[in-house]
């Protein structure tokens, strides 16, 4: 008996441990102008500066297909953004903040089973690296409350928030933000919006979810008639989105609530127009408390009131949507994000409580929407969202899965929320995003009109493939709202096949009998039998399921 057990701990413990394996950068292959140097503090003594080159390490070998934490030792004068190539094919945009120390860089790719090219290459360039490291990633599983934040939801917004849950990690809702609406006409189909028909034509199918935007709703020339129809435009289309069985989706680039500046850039972030308000006016001085009577709070206020009241007429027809406030916090390039995280925190809670609990909005699924995946420091409180965001814009033809944003995402907030690609330019190709178990509840590329042209940055025969795959949701694939039910999961799963060997075990994928790829959690899936695909001690091995 104790031996069994002595057995057991050894077995688990060989499992877990990672075993780092190392590469050393000046014995990397250097082009572009990457080049040696010498350094004491450096591993061996040397390490190389990229330049505007490239560093390749050329045979990084790994005993296991799978996913693999890559640590890159680095320094760097300033903030720099570096490209990561896995086997001649881009992994990731990495970011590498400002360090005069070694430090490292995480990153987490997906290698095959034998010899690899891991490559950091010039996206901004200009960071020296010392060595990487590779050692094996075993994720942990998600943890997503089964209710929207919002008490006493609409019908709606219970149908929309189960319909996210059930379907995270198994499918990804096809989406696209619109621009300009002037070809819109009041009643007409959603669908002959100049956006939403350019992805028609590329691909033969609707997006699932469609994006407007606030932009006009609020500023000094909030209330002329041009803004004023946009609006209602935009409100106009997200009615016909629902009643189409779409997922309507809202964003507000929220201008000076002082009206002061037709504006919500911040000075240095535009060439245009931009604007200098404060919203730390709104505290009591070296506070985050509300200073009721300041114009800044006033000001606020009258806005948020104002928007809480257009979700208040979708509300009463029935709609429900997906609401990103504040979005890409920690830039600096909006006017909610120029003070210190504690500040943002507080006012995205304020956003929220004004709404919610003094206007009575119940009808919205919110989205906390950071800059990078550093979410910590800006995060207003899981109780105040039910979507985690962050907005991505690869180069023109990259549609990688943006695997470590979406491990980094999961990682800070101990995958407590669902995950979305909240707006990019290129979509995440939906093979990889699947090899690479990195699956988006949603992508959202930027609007093509108004001459952004985003939807031809992802390749046409990428969007027809990825359209018409069964892993991501079409307009036509939805279910209808008024026929919808959300999946109330009470069925329980047993072993039916139990495994030879002992230690932690990844599951790196579930399959139906017939060999169909199905998601990676047993949550949401009918009853009947399945295979599980783990990986044990460096194992993969298939145990079969069985859901009653």
């Amino acid at each position: 008996m104790f031996k069994r057990k002595l057995s057991v701990i050894l077995a688990a413990t060989l499992a877990t441990t990672a075993f780092a394996t190392k590469y050393e950068a000046e014995s990397a292959t250097l082009s572009g102008g990457a080049t040696p140097g010498a350094d004491n503090s450096a591993s061996g003594s040397k390490f190389v500066n990229m330049n505007g080159g490239t560093i390749t390490f050329p045979n990084v070998s790994v005993e296991n297909a799978g996913k693999y934490e890559l640590a890159i030792t680095y320094r760097a004068d300033n903030p720099k953004n570096n490209l990561i190539k896995v086997n001649g094919s881009t992994s990731q945009t990495l970011a590498f903040p400002a360090t005069t120390s070694w430090s490292k860089a995480i990153a987490i790719v997906t290698l095959k089973k034998g010899n690899n090219s891991i490559a950091i290459d010039k996206d901004w360039g200009w960071i020296s690296v010392d060595y990487i490291d590779i050692t094996p990633y075993t994720p942990a599983p998600f943890s997503i409350s089964p209710k929207p934040v919002t008490p006493n939801p609409t019908e709606g917004l219970v149908k929309l928030y189960a319909f996210l849950v059930e379907n995270f990690e198994k499918k990804t809702i096809s989406g696209i933000m619109t621009g300009d609406l002037g070809s819109h006409t009041l009643g007409d189909d959603f669908r002959k919006q100049d956006d939403v028909e350019e992805i028609y034509k590329r691909s033969g199918k609707y997006p699932a979810l469609v994006g407007v935007d606030f932009l006009f709703a609020s500023g000094p020339n909030a209330k002329s008639s041009w803004n004023m129809e946009y609006t209602t435009k935009a409100i106009d289309i997200a009615k016909g989105v629902w009643k189409a069985g779409g997922i309507p989706n809202f964003t507000w680039h929220w201008k000076d609530p002082l009206d002061k500046d037709d504006a919500f850039y911040t000075p240095g972030a535009s060439n245009g127009t931009t604007t200098n308000f404060n919203f730390a006016d709104a505290f009591v001085a070296g506070t985050t408390e509300w200073n009721t009577e300041s114009a800044a709070y006033k000001g606020i206020i009258n806005d948020v009131d104002f928007i809480a009241d257009f979700f208040l007429d979708l509300q009463k027809d029935g709609v429900a949507g997906i609401f990103r406030p504040l979005h890409e916090a920690g830039g600096t390039w909006f006017w909610w994000s120029i003070n210190s995280g504690k500040q943002f925190a507080a006012l995205y809670r304020l956003v929220y409580d004004r709404m919610v609990n003094v206007k009575g909005v119940r009808n919205m699924v919110w989205v906390y929407n950071p800059s990078t995946d550093d979410v910590n420091g800006w995060d207003p409180g899981d109780s105040y969202y039910d979507v985690l965001g962050i907005d991505i814009y690869n180069r023109s033809g990259d549609n990688s899965s943006n695997a470590a944003s979406f491990d980094g995402l999961k990682a800070k907030n101990k995958g407590k929320k669902i995950l979305a690609l909240t707006e990019n330019g290129p979509i995440p190709d939906v093979a990889k995003m699947h090899e690479d178990v990195s699956v988006w509840s949603w992508w959202m590329p930027w609007y093509h009109t108004w001459n952004s042209k985003f939807i031809d940055q992802t390749p046409d025969a990428v969007w027809k493939s990825n359209m018409e795959d069964d892993r991501i949701l079409t307009l036509d694939k939805m279910p209808g709202w008024d026929k919808y039910k959300p999946n109330q999961d009470t069925s329980t799963t047993r072993l039916a096949k139990v495994s030879p060997f002992y230690g932690a075990a990844e599951t790196i994928g579930i399959f139906d009998m017939n060999g169909h790829y199905v998601g990676i959690s047993t949550q949401g899936l009918p009853q009947g039998r399945y295979i599980v695909r783990q990986r044990i001690q460096g194992r993969r091995l298939n145990a079969v399921y069985i859901k009653k």
